[in-house]
């Protein structure tokens, strides 16, 4: 009987091992790819959603305080918009703060329960004497997401005594980490007037779950863009009254409230049209972030449109070159499907122009002149040759 029972066991427990080794459990994909090339991506980035999508239904971000009551706030920036360097498009939100309440130090929140693992206090070089050293602090959010508060003026006594030096940069380092529940207060912002003062503060969110998509993908993926590939809104992380409060706010460079409520993309590349980011170089060799001129002509040119203005940047000796909504030739970049050019203007007076010419969704030519008026057609000659 017990030699029985030794075979009867023996053949089960090889069965069992046989079931390991031959069996893959069945897991949820983190991602879904679309696979969209750039014949797919024909619609603007706003309404191109990222193609790698997560599906860990189990992790969900969601905020249920506001970072900064909206009493206080002139206007947000959209996501995608061109840096105050005039280099690149960037994923950060722009806060404004009412003139009203400028030098008042305006309280900031835990938006949700987050967790402070990276920060730094800076005061760059050439800051004005009686400027006020900034802050940047980085929070886990969970879930593979993140969020970055720059430019704030001050921090509560709890962060910073983890970083109580100022330093000439805004490199983060990284401190033993500190929770914070939603609503906790976590620090302030104060707008200082004058030249050299930043105007409003930054409210940056990524998501590694995510990669927002661009004409030619493998610019990005690079190396050094994880941030502008990860990018997301910020403000779609609440919902309900919060939600619609903050995108009313919704504004341009000089203010001016948009009638359509859109928190605008990472990626601002449209197929076939002139809007995004264009590098001189047609290979792909260096990072996005790594800048040089030919003349008037620099690389990258970035060029993003709103209802305000549209923004183009890194063309003459101007850091950015902005076509007001009142200006005969005004026109979206992502309208832009063939040629247009630019009128700019100073004062009403004509103060040169930027000629664009579309020439496939990968290639545009643009001519620059920094003095004259538009022309009839495109220049014959003297234009450069741009790649996504």
């Amino acid at each position: 009987m017990k030699k029985w029972s030794y075979i009867i066991l023996t053949f089960i427990i090889i069965l069992v091992i046989f079931f390991i080794i031959n069996h893959e459990p069945q897991q949820k994909n983190r991602y879904q790819n679309t696979n969209q090339d750039t014949n797919n991506l024909s619609n603007n980035a706003e309404t191109n959603q990222n193609a790698e999508v997560s599906t860990n239904e189990n992790c969900n971000v969601q905020f249920t305080e506001y970072l900064i009551d909206p009493k206080y706030v002139q206007k947000i920036g959209q996501i995608g918009i061109v840096h105050g360097s005039g280099l690149n498009i960037v994923e950060r939100s722009y806060i404004s703060i009412k003139k009203e309440f400028w030098g008042q130090e305006i309280p900031l929140y835990a938006p949700g329960d987050i967790t402070l693992v990276a920060g730094a206090k800076y005061k760059m070089p050439g800051a004005p004497a009686d400027f006020i050293p900034d802050y940047v602090l980085k929070f886990d959010a969970g879930c593979g997401v993140e969020i970055v508060l720059g430019h704030m003026k001050g921090v509560v006594d709890l962060i910073d005594d983890k970083i109580p030096n100022i330093q000439q940069d805004s490199l983060e380092n990284y401190i033993r980490p500190i929770k914070f529940k939603a609503g906790e207060l976590i620090g302030s912002y104060t707008q200082q007037e004058g030249n050299g003062y930043v105007g409003g503060f930054d409210f940056v969110m990524r998501d590694r779950n995510f990669k927002n998509q661009f004409l030619n993908q493998e610019r990005y993926e690079y190396g050094m863009s994880d941030n502008l590939l990860t990018g997301v809104c910020p403000y779609d992380f609440y919902t309900g009254e919060k939600k619609t409060n903050y995108y009313n706010l919704f504004g341009g460079a000089r203010g001016t409230l948009f009638k359509e409520k859109s928190c605008g993309n990472a990626s601002r590349d449209k197929a076939g049209t002139i809007s995004g980011m264009w590098f001189l170089d047609k290979e792909v060799k260096a990072s996005i972030y790594d800048s040089y001129k030919e003349g008037d002509y620099g690389s990258p040119v970035s060029v993003v449109g709103d209802e305000e203005s549209i923004t183009i940047g890194h063309l003459g000796q101007s850091v950015m070159t902005r076509i007001y909504s009142n200006n005969p030739t005004y026109k979206l970049p992502t309208e832009i499907t063939n040629e247009h050019c630019y009128q700019i203007q100073e004062n009403s007076n004509a103060n040169g122009y930027i000629y664009f010419k579309v020439i496939d969704n990968l290639t545009t030519e643009i001519y620059y002149s920094p003095t004259g008026n538009c022309p009839q057609s495109f220049p014959s000659s003297g234009s450069k040759t741009y790649y996504k």
